[in-house]
């Protein structure tokens, strides 16, 4: 599934060849110039699974697949310019190269692929409006939680509740419409198509919430970062914004530009936070098999999608 993914991907947004420049940058964004590894592909990845769950054949998906996997990265270059991100998968990131203008038409051209992709599905005119509805929801999701984390990242302040309300529009939107939108092309209920969405979401939880956990304690050669960067950087993450609440002695650590990494590792560790972290993904991710079960999906994908969800919990990159 992954590599009919990738084949797709790279065949469609190679009608943008016709500008050697703006199909330079995908090429670089994707990592295809040096055939280097891409992301990890979940959501095209969830839509596919879910489409073969929900009784449908996956390949009848792919267009459905390769819009959100384009969603997604039209996304990350716009954040990266918004947050100053100047690398992304060990590779220097959009804007860095060729700046913040053509970034952002790059991220504009990928979201414009998305709408097309959706085009090719084989799809009476109902149900792929109501595709686009569940896709539209979810880039509007989207936008609405770079918003809040860009007023997480002004100020350094917040609360778990708000956080998680935060990546449950920035990240776990788009999962839950991948897991959705691969059910609809299935031809499932609208319950199903409510539960495969459910399970999307709560995935997505804990899905960020571990890679909050990564973003300050993995291993730099598996996650391209150096040990507590996010933590460095201020970065709003679950571990922070517990330590936040549980410990008194750290809003003073976290405010201060001068603190080291040691005293904030220490602070942030003290009161546990990692392994509350742990705990909430943990959670999320019995939830999330909750819900995939009320779904009905059929194997073999059934197998497929307890494991991507279990498989969270253990990655480490």
């Amino acid at each position: 599934m992954q590599e009919a993914v990738q084949a797709d991907l790279r065949s469609f947004a190679g009608q943008l060849k016709d500008d050697p420049q703006l199909y330079q940058i995908v090429e670089h964004h994707f990592g295809w110039a040096e055939a280097a590894a891409g992301g990890k592909g979940v959501r095209p990845l969830l839509c596919l699974l879910c489409c073969a769950a929900a009784g449908g054949h996956w390949e009848a998906a792919l267009p459905a697949a390769t819009s959100v996997e384009l969603i997604h990265n039209f996304s990350l270059i716009h954040d990266d310019i918004q947050d100053r991100s100047e690398f992304r998968r060990h590779r220097q990131t959009v804007w860095k190269v060729w700046g913040e203008a053509l970034a952002i038409n790059a991220g504009d051209a990928l979201f414009s692929l998305a709408r097309l992709s959706t085009q090719r599905l084989e799809l009476e005119p109902s149900r792929l409006l109501a595709l686009h509805r569940i896709l539209d929801e979810a880039c509007l999701e989207l936008t609405k939680g770079q918003q809040r984390d860009l007023g997480f990242s002004r100020n350094g302040e917040g609360t778990l509740a708000k956080y998680v309300r935060m990546i449950e529009a920035k990240t776990a939107s788009l999962l839950a419409a991948s897991a959705a939108a691969g059910a609809l092309v299935a031809g499932a209920s609208p319950p199903r198509q409510q539960a495969f969405q459910a399970f999307g979401r709560q995935l997505g939880l804990a899905f960020q919430i571990l890679d909050d956990v990564l973003g300050v304690w993995g291993a730099p050669g598996q996650t391209g970062k150096s040990v507590g960067q996010d933590l460095l950087e201020r970065k709003p993450s679950y571990p922070a914004l517990y330590a936040l609440e549980h410990n008194s002695a750290f809003p003073a650590l976290w405010d201060d530009p001068t603190s080291d990494l040691p005293s904030l590792l220490e602070a942030v560790e003290a009161v546990g936070s990692r392994e509350a972290a742990s705990q909430a993904a943990g959670e999320y991710t019995t939830q999330c098999l909750s819900s995939l079960a009320a779904a009905k999906p059929l194997e073999p994908a059934a197998g497929a999608l307890q494991g991507l969800a279990n498989g969270l919990l253990t990655r480490r990159s």
